[in-house]
């Protein structure tokens, strides 16, 4: 996917900036951390993420730090606008997509009349609830990937990286936009200025 891709060379090229040998990571205690973190079991008061690359009880290469933020920066912005943004779409005209229903469920394919499955349908009050939730979710309530709220880069090479990621992204929307313009259904959710920065429920 072309968005992660971005995400991945944004994130490579500022791990490589500032751990440029692997002693700087193995010695970096703050990562070291982080990684431990991510991994204890979350009994232990970690968050038991499977699968990440914490070999040996630590990080040693940037290609597994890489990996990580890339994972978290992706997750957070890019999954959670798809999965998130197209919910009042879906679920806005709750018929099409009920959160409940009244009476027994179907058992069998067999064709249903117009008042079975008006029956079925939920109460005016539920109806609203539902789509009201759904908007909400469905709004987009923080600044666009790349578009960060607090400035904490300052070292010139590093805002050299956050401006190439915020061009690499222009280019990826104006592709997209274009793509878009030859289509009668229209994908709008993953435009890069409508994915969020992080996770803002």
């Amino acid at each position: 996917m072309v968005l992660y891709g971005a995400i991945r060379d944004y994130v490579t090229k500022y791990v490589n900036l500032y751990y440029d040998t692997n002693d700087k990571i193995i010695n970096d205690v703050e990562i070291q951390t982080f990684g431990q973190e991510l991994t204890k079991s979350k009994s232990d008061g970690g968050c038991g993420i499977p699968g990440v690359p914490f070999e040996n009880g630590k990080f040693s290469k940037a290609d597994q730090l890489i990996e990580v933020f890339t994972s978290v920066i992706f997750s957070s912005s890019v999954v959670h606008a798809a999965a998130n943004f197209p919910q009042y779409d879906a679920y806005g005209f709750p018929p099409n997509y009920p959160t409940k229903i009244k009476g027994v469920p179907p058992k069998n394919k067999n064709p249903l009349k117009e008042e079975d499955i008006v029956k079925s349908l939920i109460d005016k009050s539920t109806t609203l609830d539902t789509m009201v939730i759904t908007r909400i979710l469905s709004e987009r309530s923080t600044n666009a990937l790349g578009d960060f709220e607090v400035t904490y880069t300052y070292d010139p090479a590093a805002v050299k990286i956050v401006e190439e990621f915020r061009q690499n992204l222009k280019d990826i929307s104006l592709k997209m936009h274009q793509r878009n313009e030859k289509l009668v259904q229209k994908y709008e959710y993953l435009y890069p200025e409508e994915i969020p920065n992080s996770i803002s429920i």
